[in-house]
């Protein structure tokens, strides 16, 4: 990621295990480990939203991280054009299909490619052809994890945009990766192995260390940066009419909408729930 020195840095779905470099964290769902590999982790300035429905001004942020929720999301539309909105640059990662056909995710609502530059986004039909034979295997098999390791780029898409994101969602049910070809998996596999580096090494090494102490290394580097950021009060809005809200000491109140939000255990929580019905 090309992040700059005094860029303020967004991350969305940043969960469990958030990136040093952000400043500000985003998770639609605290309390809720369903869908992450951990407790959230909450070491600097936090909300709880939907990254359909981000509250903030427009562009806050210099840029932003959105890694692992495109493919979870009801709209994708929405989720990028606040992506956008917030942020001049940032980068996406998913699942690639390989990794998603592989692994399966039953929460999981879009399969995500990254074809010529331009992330094709389909829905996900859940299907589970090896069920959790290959989670297994991640897990237990030191063979299988160090090949996943190496072959990474083989499983993710990973998308930096500046300015605007190029993508497009398809109505056909029929994949744009065609593992058939032999000219296209060989570009496929020209593309990842261009992409190894000495970074596979340093992946091997963090995949060898457990969860926790990864977890408090990062939080103490990020704590340690030490950088003067904005504070909450000063970049939050509505997530629903993007206008100033007012804060007390247990909730948050939007005097253009009269919506209000509470604020519990520290962490404002601005979720709307506009796809229920």
């Amino acid at each position: 990621m090309n992040i700059r020195a005094d860029d303020f840095v967004l991350e969305i779905g940043s969960g469990h295990n958030p990136k040093t470099r952000s400043d500000v964290l985003c998770d639609k769902f605290i309390d809720d480990d369903e869908q992450r590999g951990g407790t959230v982790v909450a070491d600097r300035p936090m909300v709880e939203a939907d990254g359909q429905f981000l509250p903030f001004a427009d562009k806050t942020f210099d840029y932003i991280i959105c890694a692992h929720v495109l493919e979870h999301v009801e709209d994708p539309d929405l989720l990028i054009s606040e992506l956008i909105r917030v942020a001049p640059r940032g980068y996406i990662e998913t699942p690639s299909e390989i990794g998603e056909r592989i692994y399966g995710w039953h929460y999981h609502n879009w399969v995500v490619n990254l074809i010529d530059g331009r992330l094709v986004l389909q829905k996900n039909d859940k299907r589970a052809e090896f069920g959790q034979l290959f989670h297994t295997l991640a897990a237990k098999d030191k063979y299988w994890r160090k090949f996943h390791i190496t072959h990474h780029n083989l499983f993710l898409v990973q998308y930096e945009w500046e300015g605007k994101i190029d993508y497009e969602i398809l109505d056909q049910q029929e994949s744009p990766l065609d593992l058939q070809s032999p000219q296209a998996v060989e570009k496929l596999l020209t593309s990842t192995f261009s992409k190894q580096t000495d970074k596979d090494f340093w992946l091997m090494l963090k995949s060898a260390v457990p969860r926790s102490i990864v977890s408090r290394v990062k939080s103490s580097l990020a704590k340690s940066r030490n950088r003067q950021t904005k504070t909450l009060k000063e970049i939050l809005a509505c997530p629903q009419c993007k206008g100033e809200i007012t804060s007390g000491e247990q909730n948050l109140y939007c005097k253009f909408c009269k919506q209000s939000y509470p604020i519990i255990d520290g962490i404002p929580r601005l979720t709307v729930t506009p796809f229920a019905e």
